[in-house]
C-alpha cells in the first residue's frame, strides 16, 4: 500500500489557507468569554474556495467549503437547500478538525423535493432527459452516523472540539452550467439560523475550464490499426523489463502516526498511484478504459464508473498540476487507453496518434506523482479499485484495469511516434530498450 507523507506539510499549511472569513470568525471566538463563544454563529461567512488546493485535487473539479458551528445549541442541526447542479458528479461530504472524511452524500443519493426530479438515473448513470435545476433538502446532523440513517443525511462525527471545526464541502466534476451553490441554515429549537449574509450564498458554479473537449476522442487511427498484442501478453513479455512501472493501491494519504490519515480524500472516489521522478525519459502509460457517461449523452446505457481521470501532482506540496478527464483520453478499438506523460510533449499530434499528454510539471525536487482515479464504480464492475485490498496485487484482482508504466527514451519514443506505430506497440518497444 502507498504511504504518502507529505499530508503532514498540507494539513499544517490548510490553516493559513482557508480564507479571511474563516480568520475573522476565530478572531472574534479568541476575544468573547466562553458562553459568548461557545453560542458565536459565522455571521457573514459563505461557500469559499480554498485559494490553494491541496490533497492530491483533481483539476477538472471545483471545491467549496464552510465551515459549521462546532457547539450549537442543543437540538439544531444544519439544513442544506440545493439544486442538482449540471455537472457529471457531485456531493456533500464532511470533515473533521483534522480534514480527515466522517461523511458523505453522492448526489445520486439525494432524493429530490417534492415537484422537483433528480438529474441521476443511479450510481453511474445521468438522466439526459432532465435538465439541472430540480431541488433537494439535505441535512447535516451532529454526532456519530446512526445504524438506520435517514434519507438525504450525513453527519458531522464527534472530533468537534473547537467554535469553528466541523467543515462541509462541496464536490462540483465537470461543470457546465452556472448554478447557485446551496443554502446552509442552522435549524434550532428557537427557529432558523443563517449561517451567513445572504448576499455571500451564491457564487456560481464556473465551468473548470481544465478539460472543455467533450467529444468522442476514440482516435480513427487506432480503430483501423488495433495494437496486434493483448494487454496481459505485454506484461508478460515485458514483466522482466525494469523500464516497467506498477501503480500501486493507496487507502490513505499519511505516514503521522496514524494509521488510516484519509487528509481531504474524496469519500467517493478509489485511487493507484506511482510516484515519478523526474528525468529525460518520457512516461508512457497503458490500462484498460472503465466506460463512462458523459452528463447529456444517453450511452452506455450501465456505465462501469461514473468518472475517471489522470492527475500529474507534486507529491511533496500535494498540489495538482494537470489532469486528464475520462472524455479527453482516446481509447483504442481495443479498449485501452495510452498516455505520456513528460514536459514539452506535443499534446495535439499525439492524441492523433492515440495518446493523452500530461507534463511533469515544475514540482519540489523533481518528486510527483501520477494518480489514477475511478470515480462511484458500478457494484458488478470487475475493474473497481475498490475491490483491491490492502497489500493485494491489483493485477491479480482487477486485471488490465490496473495500469502500468514503461519509462521510454524520449527519442524512441518520438521515432516510433513519427513512425506511425500504434501506441500498443510502442509502449512494447520501449519496454525492450536497454
Amino acid at each position: 500500500m502507498l504511504r504518502l507523507p507529505a499530508v503532514d506539510a498540507a494539513r499544517r499549511a490548510v490553516p493559513l489557507l482557508i480564507g479571511r472569513c474563516t480568520a475573522a470568525v476565530l478572531a472574534l471566538v479568541a476575544g468573547l468569554p466562553g458562553s459568548a463563544a461557545a453560542q458565536l454563529l459565522p455571521p457573514v461567512c459563505g461557500w469559499y474556495e480554498p485559494p490553494v488546493a491541496l490533497a492530491y485535487p483533481e483539476a477538472n473539479a471545483r471545491y467549496y467549503q464552510i465551515d459549521l458551528p462546532a457547539r450549537p445549541p442543543a437540538g439544531a442541526r444544519v439544513r442544506v437547500e440545493g439544486e442538482f447542479l449540471g455537472t457529471r458528479y457531485f456531493s456533500l461530504q464532511t470533515y473533521d478538525a483534522r480534514f480527515d472524511p466522517v461523511d458523505h452524500l453522492a448526489d445520486y443519493r439525494l432524493r429530490a423535493d417534492p415537484g422537483s426530479r433528480s438529474t441521476l438515473l443511479g450510481p453511474t448513470a445521468s438522466n439526459p432527459t432532465i435538465r439541472p435545476g430540480g431541488r433537494y433538502t439535505a441535512y447535516v446532523e451532529y454526532g456519530a452516523p446512526p445504524r438506520q440513517r435517514p434519507r438525504n443525511t450525513l453527519y458531522t462525527g464527534t472530533r468537534i472540539d473547537a467554535p469553528v471545526r466541523a467543515r462541509l464541502w462541496l464536490r462540483a466534476y465537470l461543470p457546465e452550467t452556472r448554478v447557485p451553490l446551496p443554502v446552509v441554515v442552522l435549524e434550532t429549537p428557537d427557529g432558523d439560523r443563517p449561517l451567513f449574509a445572504p448576499d455571500t450564498c451564491r457564487p456560481p458554479l464556473r465551468p473548470a475550464g481544465v478539460d472543455t473537449d467533450a467529444a468522442d476522442v476514440t482516435t480513427a487511427a487506432a480503430d483501423a490499426a488495433p495494437a496486434p498484442t493483448t494487454a496481459a501478453d505485454f506484461v508478460a513479455t515485458a514483466g522482466s523489463s525494469p523500464r516497467l512501472r506498477r501503480f500501486e493501491v493507496f487507502h490513505d494519504i499519511g505516514d503521522d502516526g496514524e494509521a488510516n490519515s484519509q487528509f481531504g480524500l474524496n469519500q467517493d472516489a478509489a485511487y493507484m498511484a506511482l510516484a515519478v521522478r523526474r528525468s529525460d525519459d518520457v512516461l508512457l502509460v497503458q490500462g484498460r478504459a472503465p466506460t463512462f457517461r458523459d452528463r447529456f449523452v444517453a450511452v452506455p446505457l450501465r456505465p462501469e464508473v461514473r468518472y475517471w481521470s489522470f492527475c500529474q501532482n507534486d507529491e511533496q506540496r500535494t498540489t495538482v498540476v494537470a489532469c486528464a478527464a475520462d472524455r479527453s483520453i482516446p481509447v483504442d478499438a481495443a479498449g485501452r487507453y495510452h498516455l505520456a506523460l513528460g514536459d514539452g510533449l506535443p499534446v495535439l499530434p499525439l492524441r492523433a496518434r492515440g495518446f493523452a499528454a500530461l507534463p511533469f510539471g515544475m514540482v519540489r525536487d523533481g518528486r510527483g506523482l501520477l494518480i489514477y482515479r475511478q470515480l462511484i464504480a458500478a457494484v458488478d464492475f470487475a475493474g473497481a479499485i475498490q475491490r483491491v485490498g490492502s497489500g493485494q496485487d491489483a493485477r491479480a484482482v482487477i486485471g488490465d484495469y490496473a495500469p502500468i508504466a514503461v519509462s521510454c527514451p524520449r527519442t524512441l519514443f518520438s521515432a516510433r511516434v513519427r513512425a506511425g506505430d500504434t501506441p500498443a506497440s510502442i509502449i512494447a518497444s520501449c519496454a525492450a530498450a536497454p
